[in-house]
């Protein structure tokens, strides 16, 4: 027993020995890269201009949201009302679905606007309407499903 001792104690040193660098690991090498925004493109063009207060390019969290990319944001006063309304253009039709659902899922007790193929529901206290038009997600925060319906189709003329 004493024989085999010997040579498994060289082995579990020998390993030990070869695992370890004899370094401190980096700092460098424990923070995780982060990864470059994309770019986004000045379309605030594509707003329509009644009642428009600003607008803007949003570099990331378009809409507040971390899960968003960014995207052109604008902020209408109109008829005593206050909305503002913020598009995102993705790489396919595909990927701006999966945003919109994402978005969808964020929303409390969303409802399914067939027109639209987009949802009605709350952002904390804010009424919101999100939809996807080809490859853009859209959406009009602010206004009752009446007037987002309205916003959203003036919005949605101006994406082709």
């Amino acid at each position: 027993m004493r024989r085999y001792a010997l040579p498994a104690i060289l082995i579990a040193v020998l390993g030990l020995w070869t695992c370890s660098s004899g370094e401190p690991p980096s700092e460098t090498a424990a923070a995780p890269e982060k990864k470059p925004a994309e770019q986004i493109r000045d379309e605030t063009h594509k707003f329509h201009k009644d009642g428009l207060v600003s607008a803007r390019v949003v570099e990331d969290q378009l809409g507040g949201k971390d899960f968003m990319p960014g995207g052109n944001f604008a902020a209408y006063a109109k008829d005593g009302k206050e909305y503002s309304v913020f598009f995102t253009e993705r790489r396919n039709a595909d990927q701006a679905m999966f945003l919109s659902m994402d978005y969808r899922d964020a929303l409390t007790d969303p409802k399914f606007i067939p027109s639209f193929g987009g949802f009605f529901g709350m952002d904390g206290d804010v009424p919101t309407m999100v939809f996807q038009k080809d490859k853009y997600v859209v959406g009009v925060t602010g206004l009752d499903l009446e007037d987002a319906d309205q916003a959203a189709r003036l919005i949605a003329g101006y994406l082709n």
